[in-house]
């Protein structure tokens, strides 16, 4: 991220610790959804984001991500995208440990910036032919007994490889759906009218964060006008994840990284104000 160096240094000059980069949080968040079907109230989806594996991020450091992710015990587990960064090959080893999560309700993933940057073909390649679920453009309907809940994936936004007709084909926007987008800036988009709950990574919750002046993250644009937590607007709601990997530092600043989990809760059709976590 650009101005990471001088965050850090403005940092260290007020006195903020810098925290160890790997400290990872499990949190658990409740999501209230407007007619949720019954049979998913309290369904748990675990959300990991933006491993980064690279010589910033060990494999060992990946292993560790997947397996707290894997101790929530989730129904679902869903990966939004920039599971490595720059070089191929870290591409399969991190597929391969990605490839040990496991969940009633399966596992799926989006691709992200990063892994576009790296090579997106083949990290899709070898996610799915380890068995996890890559959704470029797709729906499909998560089932419990005769009950069903609607899942979106889309490909990364800001690579222009989202197709939002064929992504969304044949989904009923009038009932509750999910959709995973690497880029939490979907959320403005018209496209997205009628999605109960996006889930999504890229921005690191700012990865430094200082008292005062916030993150330097802040100031790199729209990409980054979500930084992390819950947000609700226009019916819809977005959470963001802190994610678990690091980029142009092993440096995390009051943005400690985060495996995510999502506790859907059945609730009556409201609307809500933007609001942010």
């Amino acid at each position: 991220m650009k101005g990471l160096a001088a965050a850090t240094v403005v940092g260290a000059g007020v006195g903020v610790g810098v925290a160890y980069p790997f400290d990872y949080e499990l949190t658990e968040t409740e999501v209230f959804i407007p007619n949720l079907p019954a049979a998913f109230d309290g369904f748990r989806v675990a959300q990991l984001s933006d491993v980064h594996h690279s010589p910033l991020v060990s494999i060992e450091e990946v292993r560790r991500a997947v397996a707290l992710t894997q101790s929530a015990n989730a129904d679902a587990v869903v990966l939004t995208g920039d599971y490595t960064t720059n070089e191929r090959k870290y591409i399969e080893p991190c597929a391969e440990e990605l490839s040990r999560l496991k969940a009633p309700a399966g596992v799926w993933a989006v691709l992200g910036n990063h892994d576009h940057n790296t090579n997106g073909l083949m990290t899709r390649r070898e996610l799915e032919r380890r068995g996890v679920n890559v959704m470029t453009n797709v729906n499909t309907r998560l089932r419990r007994g005769a009950e069903e809940l609607q899942l979106v994936g889309i490909d990364d936004w800001s690579w222009n490889q989202t197709d939002w007709e064929q992504a969304f084909k044949g989904v009923d926007r009038r009932r509750p759906s999910l959709l995973l987008s690497h880029q939490p800036r979907v959320l403005d988009v018209p496209q997205t009218e009628g999605v109960s709950l996006i889930l999504s990574g890229h921005t690191h919750g700012g990865q430094v964060r200082l008292p005062v002046v916030g993150s330097p993250a802040a100031l790199m644009g729209e990409d980054f006008k979500y930084l992390r937590g819950r947000f609700v607007r226009d019916g819809k709601q977005l959470y963001v994840t802190r994610g678990t990997g690091v980029i142009g530092l092993p440096v995390r600043i009051g943005a400690r990284p985060e495996v995510a989990v999502l506790r859907l809760r059945r609730a009556e059709p409201n609307v809500e104000p933007l609001s942010k976590a």
